[in-house]
């Protein structure tokens, strides 16, 4: 059922309640900000119950669960996680489906209060729009550093949050030259659910498909042709339905 056919008054009505009571649960977590200054593993270990809370309260108030496809197709060690964007819901719950990738993000969210000090503490990279030819070779030479250092990389390809995806960017293979490490495409729905621009939460299930890898090494052209193949296409299926 498109969600539009939903009844808009419910999920309203759950939607406000999902914030409110998200308010809620952010007060115990908000007691252990002097916690945010300790070992990374400490504010993950934080951040990850908070996290873990935020999607029960999906399920139980709103009617939003998740599905991982393909999670055995995730190799060993670093890897680009290239993934289809469209929705807040990836850039929160990625941190816990794929175990605390670095990710890139807009570079006011590191001033903000709470938020600042935990993307810093994750090791984010910033990002500023309109940055110069420069500021992105150093943003991909920082993203490069990081999975040298064993972390994987989230990246969204196609740059923005839509659910008709675009080609991927040119400078993802850039960035996929310096990693020198396998990719994995990945393909969601997130969007029929969480869409962006709206804070209403409409009932239905995440599909999370994880593709085939793509291994490193392969020359650049190769590489965003196998990419864009993997992720432009036919979309997941939403599912609108209440569970």
């Amino acid at each position: 059922m498109h969600r539009l056919q939903q009844s808009l008054p419910v999920v309203f009505v759950r939607s406000v309640l999902f914030y409110v009571l998200a308010g809620l649960a952010a007060v115990p977590f908000l007691l252990c900000w002097p916690a945010l200054r300790g070992p990374r593993r400490t504010v993950y270990a934080i951040v990850d119950r908070y996290l873990w809370v935020l999607l029960w309260l999906l399920r139980s108030v709103c009617g939003i669960r998740y599905r991982v496809v393909g999670q055995d197709q995730l190799p060993k060690g670093a890897v680009l996680i290239a993934s289809q964007h469209e929705s807040t819901w990836e850039t929160l719950f990625f941190q816990v489906l794929f175990d605390h990738p670095v990710m890139y993000a807009k570079a006011p969210i590191f001033s903000y209060p709470v938020f600042g000090p935990v993307v810093r503490k994750f090791g984010h990279i910033p990002v500023t729009a309109g940055t110069s030819a420069d500021a992105m070779r150093a943003g991909f030479r920082a993203g490069a550093t990081a999975v040298k250092d064993g972390r994987s990389l989230v990246i969204f390809p196609s740059g923005t949050r839509r659910q008709d995806a675009d080609a991927p960017q040119a400078g993802v293979g850039v960035l996929y030259q310096l990693a020198g490490v396998p990719a994995v495409p990945v393909r969601l729905n997130s969007g029929a659910v969480w869409p962006h621009g709206s804070w209403l939460k409409f009932p239905g299930t995440v599909e999370v498909q994880i593709g085939p890898v793509i291994e490193a090494g392969l020359d650049r052209r190769d590489f965003m042709q196998i990419l864009s193949a993997s992720l432009v296409g036919d979309p997941v299926p939403g599912d609108s339905k209440n569970p």
